[in-house]
């Protein structure tokens, strides 16, 4: 490069000419680009720095937020089969052992104990259709609502030792009692009919025996005046059981 006064060689890291001593002024203004440079490199390089930085201690939060995450979905997932995997497993037992699962069920009706009858068929999810269960259904479902009768009569007249008994009495419990009855005397009839059921009948006569007698001897109600019972509205038969059950409350 020539110095622009004499002419003479002049490096660009020359401030000044060696041979006539006037001020380089390309030298001026490389020395301030390369000061201007050096500045933006450091801010730049700050700011790599200062990003890594916050970046590496955010990614190891990340990290743990996500596996948290996964965690809980995973426990989620296992709580909401906690239940179904067993009776999983349990129904793959019993189809499994047809032989044994139905001589516990036969010992179970033999004794007449219908309400352990439904319960085991119910919790170890036995299915009495399309298996080698199938003579069981009616007398299964006829089961299952003597049972809701028997444990819905019990709590409206065993459970009245409370300041709300009237309020208690006149719930759903009720309802759901006369409904129980109905259902299982709807299915009697429908299983009755059934060819399948043969062998079987004398346990739902057995039931159906037990469930009249517990409106008989609970409500005053005998069999020729169930069938007018059940054709009350809703509340008049609420309030016919609640004034027996206010009777048999002062007389106690």
């Amino acid at each position: 490069m020539k110095c622009r006064y004499c002419g003479g060689e002049v490096g660009l890291e020359q401030k000044y000419c060696p041979y006539c001593g006037k001020a380089n002024d390309q030298a001026v203004q490389h020395f301030s680009d390369m000061a201007s440079f050096r500045g933006r490199y450091a801010d730049t390089e700050a700011e790599v720095i200062r990003r890594s930085e916050r970046y590496a201690r955010i990614i190891p939060r990340t990290v743990i937020i996500v596996l948290l995450l996964v965690a809980a979905a995973a426990m989620y997932i296992i709580s909401e089969n906690a239940y179904g995997f067993p009776e999983l497993m349990r129904k793959k037992v019993a189809e499994r052992n047809p032989d044994a699962t139905m001589a516990t069920l036969e010992g179970y009706l033999e004794e007449g104990d219908y309400v352990s009858f439904a319960s085991y068929i119910s919790y170890n999810g036995i299915r009495t259709y399309g298996t080698a269960f199938d003579r069981y259904k009616h007398v299964y479902w006829c089961s299952e609502y003597y049972k809701d009768t028997v444990m819905r009569m019990e709590k409206l007249f065993l459970h009245t030792d409370r300041e709300d008994w009237i309020k208690y009495s006149a719930s759903d419990d009720i309802r759901m009692l006369c409904q129980s009855l109905e259902y299982f005397l709807e299915n009697y009839e429908r299983g009755y009919n059934d060819p399948d059921t043969e062998g079987y009948d004398r346990y739902l006569d057995d039931m159906k025996t037990r469930s009249l007698q517990l409106f008989n001897v609970y409500l005053g109600i005998d069999e020729s005046e169930i069938d007018d019972f059940l054709a009350m509205t809703d509340n008049r038969k609420a309030a016919f059981i609640e004034e027996v059950i206010l009777d048999a409350k002062n007389e106690s």
